[in-house]
């Protein structure tokens, strides 16, 4: 079967993105399975410095799929600041395919998340704060929106909308700060337009890439 997979330690700094975009060249398909926006990679294209956090490294090949799985939790606003950006510098994110079964981060995933660390005093974890954790909480308790969610918009904006009254009940019992829950509802809604092209069941469009013998790289 023609898959390649980069693993890393669970250090972090290890140059990942790097071993990735020296590989994706003898690759169709360059699939990101997991983590969110917290760590960011960086890619050198000629004298060209490119910093993604959500996006796999292979965008920078006309030849290569770029895939975020149902692995992945997304954070929406940093997608598309980054999907802009490198469209801006032209980079085509035209190719790019997310996963239908990915789950989505909020804003009130980010409450949580500093709201936990800030109870934990010296024993911190050193989070970053982006909600990733608690995104992949929901996803366990099978309460989170998931990508696929957005191709019915006025489900979309329900879900939202009882996801952030049932969480602001939550951090206001622990004391945290209140939602603006109609802007989020609204910023969510409009982005959730934009992310509809790019929604693939890439469970199938893996499979059915793999029976054609394309080379796929994780």
């Amino acid at each position: 079967m023609p898959v390649t997979v980069v693993v890393g330690t669970q250090w972090g700094d290890e140059g990942k993105a790097k071993v990735i975009d020296l590989l994706a060249e003898s690759h169709q398909i360059v699939a990101r399975y997991q983590g969110g926006h917290n760590a960011g990679h960086t890619v050198v294209v000629g004298d060209q410095k490119y910093a993604l956090q959500l996006v796999p490294s292979g965008v920078f090949y006309g030849h290569v799929t770029p895939v975020i799985g149902n692995g992945v939790v997304v954070d929406m606003p940093t997608l598309f600041n980054e999907i802009d950006t490198l469209e801006s510098r032209g980079i085509s994110c035209a190719r790019l395919k997310v996963s239908s079964l990915a789950h989505l981060i909020f804003p009130w995933h980010q409450s949580h998340d500093a709201m936990s660390e800030s109870g934990l005093g010296e024993n911190k974890i050193g989070t970053t704060l982006k909600g990733i954790g608690p995104a992949y909480a929901d996803k366990a308790r099978r309460v989170g929106i998931r990508v696929g969610d957005v191709r019915d918009p006025k489900r979309f904006k329900t879900l939202v909308h009882e996801r952030a009254v049932a969480e602001q009940k939550v951090l206001s019992a622990l004391g945290g700060e209140k939602l603006e829950i109609d802007a989020i509802v609204a910023k969510f809604v409009d982005l959730a337009v934009r992310l509809v092209p790019y929604v693939c069941d890439t469970v199938n469009f893996l499979h059915e890439s793999l029976e054609r013998k394309e080379n796929l790289l994780l």
